[in-house]
């Protein structure tokens, strides 16, 4: 009997207001904001009956290797299943804390069939701590890691099946 792999993955954005302190009203407050009123998200899963999934990222027995985001690259297939980077907060290569400016930039390119060709086309930049996860991502496409001010560690999962 063939493994059946699942990834299972969740999202959820609340969007906040800081207010301003008003004397004798109240103190500075953060609130959810008032057109939205809710926390926003959702979550899923991915099943695959392939009985083996290809993990990408550097990962053995639970711990990752962290790459730099100065221009790691990653192609996808029809049988890619995830793409996650997350900014684990540290300098490449350091222990040391990375500044604000230190951040990972994410980005695209593929072959003219794609329609994104040539430089890649940056998408997201995540900050210390933040991560980027996309399920079922566009084949033919590569992505792209680039830094900010200095170069970082990324943690990459690129699950296929």
């Amino acid at each position: 009997m063939a493994n059946t792999n699942k990834i299972s993955f969740a999202v959820s954005v609340t969007p906040k207001i800081l207010m301003d302190e008003a004397n004798g009203v109240n103190q500075e407050i953060e609130v959810i904001n008032e057109n939205v009123r809710r926390s926003v998200g959702g979550s899923g899963e991915i099943t695959a009956n392939s009985g083996d999934t290809t993990v990408v990222g550097g990962w053995a027995d639970g711990v990752n290797t962290a790459v730099t985001s100065g221009g790691t690259e990653y192609a996808v297939t029809t049988a890619t299943d995830m793409v996650f980077f997350r900014h684990t907060g540290l300098l490449f290569g350091t222990t040391t804390a990375a500044a604000a400016a230190d951040t990972v930039k994410v980005g695209i390119h593929g072959d003219d069939t794609t329609g994104v060709s040539g430089d890649a086309v940056f998408i997201a930049e995540i900050l210390s701590g933040e991560a980027f996860l996309l399920p079922r991502p566009a084949f033919g496409i590569t992505w792209k890691l680039a830094s900010g001010d200095n170069a970082v560690g990324v943690e990459v999962l690129i699950l296929s099946a």
